[in-house]
């Protein structure tokens, strides 16, 4: 049997701040919808929304979307939904049925501009094909960190590094669909902890940071078994060595 360490972590919560990424220009070109964070594989709303799990919007001014729009209600309609002001013409939304729904931004009473999205179950979890990975260390009389991004399949972490890997839900044809999940991560070496970065300006959400520590357990490989409520559980081999890696301070 095997057991598993004390890492293991919840990304349930978020921070939200002021900024925006990817998103969608409204029918009429006026209202850019925003996404505030950047889900990797995705750049607009063409892609459904899981249901029940939250997107953040913000309202701006098309088709530049570099300003906000505070003076605009967003509006969903369609089906069961939860929208949550979050100040800044800043909302959170959770679909919670399969269809299709519009995102109506109004002004008072009149409806300045719109998008229509659809919302489904996914069916699995997969782990983008690229990590990020920080090595720390010290060369030619200086400390720096570098940062680099490596294929998973060839992800080895050293004791002086750790790596970022982003979960991203699917649909049945394997296409990326568009959601902050409700992660739980554990690894089956007590010497590697498992961590969830604060959202910035344009992040990525459903990430999770791999930071090896003492490596006690020797050498090998590690597994990383990832779940979420609505999917079904996710695992992943991370292969750790015990010599830091090498880095090249300017």
């Amino acid at each position: 049997m095997t057991t598993w360490g004390k890492a293991a972590l919840t990304l349930g919560t978020f921070l939200v701040l002021v900024g925006c990424a990817d998103g969608a220009n409204g029918d009429k070109g006026v209202v850019h919808f925003s996404q505030v964070v950047n889900f990797v594989e995705t750049n607009d709303f063409t892609p459904p929304l899981v249901v029940s799990r939250t997107v953040l919007i913000r309202l701006e001014h098309a088709p530049l979307g570099d300003r906000s729009y505070p003076e605009l209600n967003l509006e969903v309609t369609g089906g069961a939904a939860q929208v949550l002001p979050l100040g800044f013409a800043q909302y959170a939304v959770r679909l919670d049925e399969e269809k299709s729904y519009r995102f109506r931004a109004r002004e008072g009473t009149k409806e300045l501009d719109a998008i229509t999205v659809t919302a489904k179950k996914g069916a699995s979890l997969k782990l983008h094909a690229k990590a990020q990975v920080l090595t720390r260390g010290q060369s030619n009389g200086k400390v720096c960190t570098r940062g680099s991004s490596v294929d998973l399949a060839d992800l080895t972490l050293a004791p002086n590094q750790e790596a970022m890997v982003t979960v991203v839900p699917v649909d049945s044809g394997g296409k990326a669909m568009l959601g902050m999940l409700q992660l739980n991560a554990k690894a089956s070496r007590p010497d590697l902890e498992l961590d969830t970065p604060l959202f910035f300006e344009g992040g990525s959400p459903n990430t999770l940071i791999i930071r090896p520590t003492l490596l006690t357990a020797g050498l090998g490989d590690a597994t990383l078994e990832i779940t979420e409520p609505a999917f079904t559980t996710l695992t992943q081999t991370v292969r750790v060595v015990k010599d830091d890696a090498t880095v090249s301070c300017q």
